[in-house]
């Protein structure tokens, strides 16, 4: 089974903190360890790479994101091969 991770993720500039705009995310770690209560929801640091329009890496980036926003699959450890 591929890596959830390694998706690209759309999330629209209201599931991620001190954004402007939708940000396009490839996951390369989720910090589960540390979930922060904020505006009613659980958000989760996610550390990737920012993806342009075009498709070109634009950096690394750590967001905090609205967990329920997440996949499944990367929403909780345990769903997570390997783990």
């Amino acid at each position: 089974m591929a890596d959830p991770t390694s998706a690209v993720l759309l999330v629209q500039e209201a599931d991620y903190l001190y954004g402007v705009g939708p940000l396009s995310l490839r996951v390369e770690h989720v910090h589960y360890a540390d979930p922060q209560q904020y505006d009613g929801d659980v958000w989760l640091r996610v550390d990737g790479t920012q993806i342009g329009r075009r498709g070109a890496e634009l950096g690394r980036r750590s967001v905090m994101i609205r967990a329920r926003r997440l996949p499944v699959a990367l929403r909780t450890p345990s769903r997570r091969p390997g783990n």
